[in-house]
């Protein structure tokens, strides 16, 4: 009787025991889940925001990589231009004392011009005045390179050089008529009649002539400016003399008369 009472008793001390836990589970229950679906949430987001933090990062990283990269060749280049900058300084320099160098030479040339042309021009009538006063060999070829410097001469177009070596080169031709013997054909006025012959010229000394036949032979009397006969026994030194500038034999000595020198 007592060991049933004692029992009875025990279940009715566990019986409370049981209805606090099954309401605090009742009552509790619902706010714990509450709870962890709230801390479940926050550690989503967290994870979110650092995985978020992760890929800035790691963008951020490759930006400064690729502004590293264009920081040092923008670097590079500015080395570069600075160098490029400095040669052409030293090219600018340069270029300075050469143009410096060019205006004083030209210039130079200028005043060369100015007094040269004055001076070619008094050469080119001295020229002419010469040619005609000399014994008449090549007239037509003489005049001809006249008449051509003197039209030289009066063209502005020509540079002062070209006529400088047209004058130079009609002097030099000149006066190489002096060193040389030649022979051509010409016509000439001996006496009343024009006769053809063989002309031989002993430098800028004296003129010869032998006609055709052989027979007949003159020397241009520089005194007198005209042709005059010779007499016949100066008829085969003439003649010698034309063999030899023609080369048709060795040279030798010729008594050939000079006639009478132009009176000054």
């Amino acid at each position: 009787m007592r060991m049933g009472r004692k029992r009875g008793m025990a279940a009715w001390k566990v019986l409370p025991a049981m209805v606090v836990v099954l309401m605090w589970f009742f009552v509790l229950g619902p706010a714990m889940a509450d709870t962890a679906a709230v801390v479940e949430k926050h550690v989503a987001t967290s994870i979110d925001v650092r995985q978020a933090s992760q890929r800035e990062q790691e963008k951020w990283d490759a930006q400064r990589a690729e502004l590293a990269a264009e920081y040092d060749r923008l670097k590079a280049e500015n080395e570069m231009l600075e160098n490029e900058n400095k040669r052409m300084s030293d090219t600018s320099t340069a270029l300075g004392q050469v143009i410096d160098q060019l205006e004083l030479e030209k210039a130079q040339t200028r005043q060369v011009r100015d007094e040269l042309l004055p001076f070619l021009g008094e050469v080119q009538a001295d020229l002419t005045r010469f040619v005609a006063d000399d014994i008449p060999f090549l007239p037509e070829e003489r005049n001809m390179r006249l008449e051509k410097l003197a039209v030289l001469m009066d063209d502005p177009g020509v540079a002062v050089a070209e006529k400088f070596r047209k004058t130079m080169e009609a002097l030099g031709i000149e006066a190489e008529y002096g060193n040389t013997i030649e022979v051509y054909h010409d016509r000439i006025l001996l006496g009343d009649n024009q006769v053809s012959g063989q002309i031989f010229r002993l430098g800028r000394i004296s003129l010869y002539y032998l006609s055709l036949d052989g027979r007949e032979a003159a020397v241009f009397d520089v005194g007198e400016q005209q042709w005059r006969g010779l007499d016949d026994r100066f008829v085969p030194e003439v003649s010698a003399a034309v063999e030899i500038a023609l080369k048709r034999r060795t040279a030798g000595v010729l008594d050939l008369p000079l006639g009478r020198l132009a009176t000054p």
